[in-house]
């Protein structure tokens, strides 16, 4: 009946969430199968599905999420309004309205005490930080972006070509990297979902090092509560490290950051967390 009509209507979008809810770990190929039509780079879904860039969640299909994209094809349209609607992606976009608010105040505190430093780990396509930059009065953050996909940083080289001096790219594993200073802000949303336990841990441990005195780490990861999550996992092929607020704050102890400087924030809906250390 779906396929009929080219997708979901409004209405319907619940529903369909529902029964995908309900399907089973050894139903999901013959569910695939069913689904092929749309599983194709030309659909929001089916670009999550397929990995054109060899990675779920690459910089590509982000900035697909952020700037709202709809195919003009008919077969995918109502498809792609309806991935537009699960709460995951309503969640990334809330996220870059947080980065870029945080971007904000850290910029006040920078216009009276002086320049501050920021490192982004796993910058993508840098959207947060062009919205910032575009809208900002005067700038007094300097920033470092991190990202392992080469073409992740050509396209956001090209995106904030005229912000480029007071951006710096590296080509970087962050598990390998080593930052040669100390940050006023260390940022990253879309990247320790994907690691294990322990791989969290590590990483929170060791940039904690790496911020100034009064410094903030704000990491984020999707919240156990993400009621999208089967539609990512079975329709999208994109699986990540979902934990809840005491698990966050569970690995913050673990890494040896005092509990007075360890806290959680949500974006409104709740679906992405963000654990926030300060120095």
């Amino acid at each position: 009946m779906l396929f009929e009509k080219n997708g979901p209507d409004p209405d319907e979008y619940e529903e369909v969430l529902r029964f995908v809810d309900m399907i089973k770990a050894d139903e999901v190929e013959a569910f695939r199968q069913v689904m092929k039509p749309i599983l194709t780079p030309a659909s929001i879904i089916g670009f999550c599905y397929s990995k054109p860039f060899g990675y779920s969640g690459d910089f590509f299909i982000i900035e697909k999420i952020y700037q709202k994209f709809i195919s003009t094809d008919s077969r995918y349209r109502k498809w792609d309004e309806f991935a537009h609607r699960f709460p995951a992606v309503i969640a990334v976009v809330n996220r870059k309205k947080l980065a870029i608010e945080v971007l904000r105040q850290f910029n006040e505190k920078a216009s009276v005490e002086g320049e501050k430093s920021v490192l982004i780990l796993g910058s993508g396509p840098a959207t947060e930080v062009n919205e910032y930059l575009r809208d900002v009065q005067e700038n007094h953050l300097v920033f470092d972006m991190i990202d392992l996909d080469q073409r992740a940083i050509d396209y956001a080289k090209n995106k904030n070509r005229e912000y480029l001096h007071c951006m710096r790219f590296e080509n970087k594993n962050v598990i390998r990297y080593l930052p040669e200073k100390q940050y006023d802000l260390i940022w990253s949303a879309g990247l320790f979902d994907y690691f294990k336990d322990k791989h969290f841990v590590f990483l929170l441990k060791k940039f904690y090092e790496y911020v100034l005195p009064g410094g903030e780490m704000i990491i984020g990861n999707f919240n156990v509560e993400n009621p999208s999550r089967k539609i990512m996992e079975v329709l999208g092929d994109w699986f990540l490290f979902h934990r809840s607020k005491e698990e966050l704050l569970g690995f913050a102890h673990q890494a040896g950051i005092p509990a007075e400087k360890a806290s959680v924030l949500a974006e409104p809906i709740g679906v992405n967390l963000f654990l926030r250390t300060v120095k």
